[in-house]
């Protein structure tokens, strides 16, 4: 260290020397760099996908990228035109009205040759028979009747949930039977004889079960009279679709209505593809704009939402850009207002940023040069970059203003600042930069580049401000003549009560502290690591017009979460994966293509082939004979309760309870028959017994003449094709594959049922892919990318620290703020129920690099007081560093609270997470590290 020490100092010599002699060149040269820089970053490309932040070379990880860029590629532009008012206006009058609209949209958009075709309606394929053309005409509502009309029917016709016998005879002539059976009987003697007889009177008891069986039937049928308007009704709806009307099955264009009528979807085809990048997007959506503004769309009463490719690609850009400028210019102004605050000058506050602007221009030019660009979690470097870089002024300004307070001459002030806030600014500025290069380690992307940009920007900030800060306080001192007040505000003098108080209760901050952090660690152990590719993504207003067009167009989940997708090569292959999704217990629901079949017709027609109809119909005939003979009925059931009556008095004489019991019982049957006939109205029943004839008559010939149907599942294609491009791609595949998405219940992650679906899976589909694997694998990549780099970036502290500080004792004291605030922050995060995401796990190494520097400082000033005077060193120390550490440490996190305004929430949650950083790291520097230096003064640290 010895011989290192007068080689450091000529360096820091020889750039003062030429930063105070060469001031106009330094400046010169730093103005035309910038502007170069500057005019090479004019049109810096910022790239908008998360699948650019993935690991890279994982089969896994590739395939997902891989998918999603192939559901990505759909190119299309939907208007969604929604009703203000709908509630007020009828169901043709909104749809006249939707109508209109569009074709004034279509209007406009038609005269410009940008736009290719500006379609409304849809025409179904011929292949599509008639009857699946009125079902796809029908709503929700009306589906569901038209299966339970099938279903009704079915067990009306079929008497699958009759438990009594059907007629075969009108009521009459089964009475009439039965009388003259029993009049013979009677009269012949036979009864006596037979109630005499076991065999006789088993023989009567299987007579009185048949009649009590015919009663039952009699009263069913009565009794199912009521239900025959709505048998009728039922049938009528089946023939709609079975027998359609001519005018149901004109082939005319379908306008894109919701199944309410108060939306209308607009689909617009540019004249190139969106893949011809984010300015021909731009271009495209400023047209489409344009022309929208010609239709007065307030007046109409409605209002357009756009989504598609292009208007996403638009919208994300334009919010990347417009977060990074807006967390660039926050940061930019609020680290001028923290600069006058601090220092209490104009003059000094101006020549600390300029070196800072110029510094951003060049690190982003770096960004540009080394990796393409920005993409979404770098968009913030640049503002980073400012409130990193702003610490090497701050500390230079200090230093230089504390020297020339103390009456030192210009030459000699600006050397010694030079010279000593240069070493210890050096040592931070390469802490800082071999933390940010120690993420070249990781798999993910976003951290590489990150590590790329923010390493060198960190050294370019250092050097710009080494060089160029001098030089600027070199010509406003000289050449200018510049009259500005070298002093800045002096708040040391009301510093030192508190740091007196600090030094005073050392110990017992010492131990405080240990054990608060001992606790919080509890806390911090408990923080996780969640992958979620929302919080990668911007939130854009194409997004919610997305989700109201899906749930507009009847689809019934958005997909975000735990399932796996599936990919069918046809039809047949498509129904065997979704027959076998639904067998699992770990599959919550299913969303495919097959979902857009609610009613299989093929099959429905099926089930009535197989019903006995004309059965029905001649059962219908007989209720409706035994109606007209009414009169004769009654007649015969009068006769029949004087027989029965008869035979309750021989069974009784001949010892036969039981007998008489059961006449005694038909004998109640027979009353509510004749009840029941008495209270039917006959006209009202017959006209509705002819209705039901002549509508099973009609359904009969009609699926008799009727040619087989195909299947529905053959017609998906067709039906998907018809579909508007934003609602097709949720269920083909550019290679025309069906997709399939299968949610997945929360038991997934417990241990082995992952493992077990993926080898169900495998047994029925031949390509898929799980987002629970993929999540998992990446949150692996985020552990392991989180412990190298935070590995990395202590051991590489510590060294430098080691280093820098003479000792390992040193440099753990200095090192101390930082692994306190560190703890802490974790304990904050799990409190606020904050997880380590894609984004924020960048905080481990950014507050590592950035925390260290306020310990280093705060060192280096208590070595060089002490060297002065040893009692008071901690004292003095602090009172000198603490307004640079708090003016450094809040413009850094200024920065960063610039993002809890950002609209991808990965970075809000990044703001968060460094905001408990830094701010812990900033209040155990100025309490907890002047308290362990004062315990360890007498030890001469």
């Amino acid at each position: 260290m010895v011989r290192m020490r007068p080689t450091k100092k000529r360096a820091f010599y020889r750039i003062f020397r030429i930063s105070r002699r060469y001031a106009w060149w330094v400046v010169i040269a730093s103005v035309l760099i910038t502007g170069a820089a500057g005019y090479y970053v004019r049109n810096i490309p910022i790239h908008g996908s998360f699948l650019d932040l993935l690991p890279q070379n994982d089969p896994l990880i590739d395939n997902y990228r891989h998918t999603e860029e192939s559901l990505l590629q759909s190119d299309y532009l939907a208007l969604l035109v929604s009703l203000d008012s709908p509630s007020a206006m009828s169901e043709k009058e909104r749809a006249d009205r939707l109508l209109s609209v569009a074709q004034q949209i279509k209007t406009q958009l038609d005269k410009d040759p940008e736009f290719t075709e500006v379609t409304y309606t849809r025409e179904l394929a011929p292949e599509i028979p008639d009857q699946y053309l009125v079902l796809y005409r029908l709503n929700k509502d009306e589906l569901a009747q038209i299966e339970a009309s099938v279903e009704s029917a079915e067990k009306t016709i079929s008497g699958s949930e009759r438990t009594a016998p059907l007629l075969t005879t009108d009521i009459v002539t089964a009475y009439r039977k039965v009388n003259d059976a029993f009049t013979k009987a009677l009269y012949s003697g036979e009864a006596t004889t037979t109630l005499s007889d076991q065999n006789g009177i088993a023989a009567v008891k299987a007579q009185l079960a048949g009649l009590t069986s015919l009663n039952t039937g009699i009263i069913a049928t009565i009794d199912n009279l009521g239900g025959l308007s709505k048998v009728t009704a039922d049938v009528r709806e089946i023939k709609k679709v079975f027998a359609p009307s001519a005018e149901q099955i004109v082939r005319k264009p379908e306008p894109f209505f919701s199944s309410d009528h108060t939306k209308l979807l607009i689909n617009v085809l540019p004249r190139y593809p969106s893949d011809r990048g984010v300015t021909y997007c731009a271009h495209v959506m400023t047209r489409l704009q344009a022309a929208l503004s010609q239709v007065d769309l307030q007046k109409l009463g409605v209002t357009v939402g756009v989504t598609g490719t292009y208007a996403f690609n638009t919208e994300t850009h334009l919010v990347i850009n417009s977060d990074m400028l807006r967390s660039t210019i926050i940061s930019s102004i609020g680290v001028l207002v923290i600069l006058f605050l601090g220092f209490g000058s104009i003059f000094y506050s101006i020549v600390a940023l300029i070196p800072l602007l110029m510094s951003v221009v060049l690190t982003m030019a770096w960004a540009k040069f080394a990796v393409g660009g920005f993409n979404l979690v770098t968009t913030f470097l640049p503002a980073l970059v400012l409130g990193i870089g702003i610490d090497y002024s701050i500390h230079l300004i200090s230093r230089y203003a504390e020297e020339r307070s103390k009456g030192t001459s210009f030459n000699r002030a600006l050397y010694l600042t030079v010279w000593k806030k240069g070493e210890a600014s050096l040592i931070g500025a390469l802490t800082t930069a071999i933390v940010f290069l120690g993420l070249l380690l990781a798999r993910s992307r976003a951290l590489f580049d990150m590590g790329v940009i923010t390493g060198m920007g960190v050294l370019l900030s250092f050097v710009t401000t080494l060089f160029l800060l001098p030089s600027l306080v070199t010509l406003f001192h000289f050449l200018f003549r510049f009259h500005h007040r070298e002093s800045v505000i002096n708040y040391a003098p009301h510093l030192t009560r508190f740091f007196q108080f600090v030094t005073g209760k050392a110990r017992a901050i010492f131990v405080i502290v240990l054990i608060l952090t001992f606790f919080i660690a509890f806390q911090a152990a408990q923080t996780h690591f969640v992958f979620s590719s929302n919080d990668l993504v911007p939130r854009v207003k194409s997004q919610q017009v997305l989700q109201n067009v899906l749930r507009a167009f009847g689809e019934k989940s958005t997909r975000i979460g735990d399932y796996y997708t599936f990919f069918a090569k046809d039809e047949k292959d498509l129904t065997n994966i979704v027959s076998h999704l639904k067998k699992s217990d770990l599959v919550k629901g299913i969303d495919s293509a097959l979902s857009l079949l609610p009613v299989n017709l093929a099959q429905q027609k099926k089930v009535l082939d197989n019903l006995n109809i004309a059965s029905y119909i001649d059962q219908l005939g007989i209720i409706d004979r035994s109606l007209s003979e009414r009169a004769s009925a009654q007649t015969q059931i009068r006769t029949l309760l004087a027989q029965f009556g008869f035979l309750q008095y021989i069974s009784a004489m001949n010892g036969e309870p039981q007998l008489a019991l059961s006449a005694d019982a038909i004998q109640a049957q027979l009353k509510t028959v004749q009840n029941r006939l008495n209270a039917i109205d006959v006209p009202v029943a017959q006209k509705e017994i002819s209705a039901l004839k002549e509508e099973l008559v009609g359904l009969n010939q009609s699926l008799t003449d009727v040619k087989d149907l195909p299947p529905a599942q053959t017609l998906l294609r067709d039906i998907v094709m018809s579909l508007p491009e934003g609602i097709r791609a949720r269920f083909l595949a550019p290679d025309g594959s069906y997709i399939i998405q299968a949610r997945m219940v929360r038991t997934i992650y417990q241990e082995g049922n992952m493992q077990k679906f993926n080898t169900y899976a495998a047994s029925f589909a031949d390509r898929f892919f799980g987002m629970p694997l993929v999540a998992g694998k990446l949150e692996d990549y985020m552990r392991r990318d989180f412990l190298v780099s935070t590995a990395f970036a202590i051991v590489m502290i510590m060294i430098m620290l080691w280093r820098s500080m003479g000792g390992w004792v040193r440099a753990l004291i200095a090192a101390s703020p930082l692994i306190l605030g560190y703890v802490w922050m974790l304990g904050g995060m799990r409190l606020l129920h904050v997880d380590f995401n894609f984004i924020n796990i960048t905080i481990s190494p950014l507050l590592i690099g950035i925390g260290v520097d306020d310990g280093i400082h705060i060192i280096h000033r208590y070595l060089e007081e002490r060297s002065i005077l040893p009692d008071g060193a901690v004292e003095r120390a602090g009172r000198m560093t603490t307004m640079a550490i708090i003016v450094t440490s809040l413009t850094t996190m200024l920065v960063f609270a610039s993002l809890l305004i950002a609209r991808t929430p990965g970075l809000r949650l990044l703001g968060v997470s460094a905001l408990l950083g830094i701010g812990f790291t900033l209040l155990f520097s100025l309490i907890f590290l002047p308290a362990v230096l004062h315990i360890g003064g007498e030890k001469r640290v």
